[in-house]
């Protein structure tokens, strides 16, 4: 990791953050990404009123005058600046770049953009410009050395959740989840409800059952082949044993976003270099070699628009889930698997909200 950029891993536990007009977040974990802006946004914007002054995008469906619109506004009612979120913002760094450097070199700092992108090009022109003037934060976690992780969890959850958790209760819960991070926070949100401060390797053994995950795989996968039946009977199955629907959607998007990056990659080689199998994009978002064969027929079947969609509908299902819609969980839940096994949502009739 250049010199220049932060790792998330960090960003998140520092109490203090440096000052900047604007931010870059990049890598493979969506969960870093939105724990690493959610914490931005309570710095930027901390007062519930400042929420007015917030301006969020999809890269993939606005333009630069969108943008710059709102980056040039003067906010009248707060001295907390504007602030304007691009989220997979790939496509739009792609489309705008001089535009962005122009911004960048000649920017008076009044107000803050944050881009959130897969990939970020260091030698690029706007990724020097950004990484003088501006806060770049990778956000990786299954890349990390194993010490690393362990090391950050037993941080972690003594920051968020006041937990002490033995080193072996440490390594026990990794192993049992994987490098998965929203995975891992949900586990110890889940412990935390315990009311007990000191986690040991019976409490993480007795709650974070590895079943669970092999369940939601296997609800993927019976969506994406087409046995809605089968993946709505294992959700049940889960919602019975105790799981709630917002913990199985959050088990979903740490793993379906295996097939979000897999397919950005495959669309959009890097410059300079051939384009990669679809096989080999997977590889490199972190599945298995012995899986994939079978991964390349779910997500050939998941097809690219319905892939390029997946993050943009996960995201809906959890603001609806948390509150934004007058929806039950649980319908959302289903209505979601329910979208993932039908062909017809690659070409945008049908979505599942």
């Amino acid at each position: 990791m250049p010199s220049s950029v932060l790792s998330a891993l960090e960003f998140l536990l520092q109490e203090s953050v440096p000052e900047s007009f604007v931010w870059v977040t990049y890598g493979d974990d969506e969960y870093l990404h939105t724990l690493t802006l959610q914490k931005l946004r309570k710095i930027w914007l901390p007062q519930p009123e400042d929420e007015l002054n917030l301006s969020e995008f999809s890269g993939d469906d606005t333009t630069w005058a969108d943008v710059y619109r709102e980056l040039v506004t003067v906010s009248m009612f707060t001295t907390h600046p504007r602030v304007v979120i691009v989220t997979e913002a790939d496509s739009f760094v792609s489309r705008y770049r001089a535009e962005l450097e122009k911004w960048v070199s000649e920017s008076s700092r009044r107000n803050i953009l944050a881009l959130s992108v897969h990939q970020w090009l260091p030698q690029t022109r706007l990724a020097k410009l950004v990484a003088e003037k501006g806060v770049v934060i990778e956000c990786s976690f299954s890349k990390r050395k194993h010490p690393e992780l362990v090391s950050w969890i037993k941080k972690w959850a003594r920051q968020q959740y006041g937990l002490i958790l033995e080193s072996e209760a440490t390594e026990l819960l990794l192993e049992s989840v994987g490098p998965i991070c929203g995975l891992i926070d949900q586990e110890l949100r889940k412990l935390a409800g315990l009311g007990k401060k000191s986690v040991t390797t019976e409490m993480v053994r007795e709650l974070t059952g590895t079943w669970r995950t092999k369940t939601v795989w296997e609800i993927i996968h019976a969506a994406l082949e087409g046995k809605t039946a089968v993946a709505l009977s294992e959700v049940h199955r889960l919602l019975e044993a105790g799981e709630t629907p917002l913990g199985i959607l959050g088990m979903m998007t740490a793993m379906l976003r295996r097939y979000t990056l897999a397919t950005h990659r495959y669309l959009h080689p890097l410059p300079g270099q051939p384009r990669v199998t679809l096989q080999g994009a997977l590889s490199e978002s972190g599945v298995p070699g012995f899986a994939l064969k079978d991964e390349e027929m779910r997500l050939r079947r998941l097809g690219r628009h319905r892939a390029a969609q997946l993050v943009h509908w996960l995201r809906k299902a959890d603001a609806a889930m948390k509150g934004s819609l007058a929806t039950e969980p649980r319908l959302i839940l289903e209505r979601l698997i329910v979208v993932l096994g039908q062909p017809e949502a690659a070409d945008g009739r049908l979505a599942p909200l």
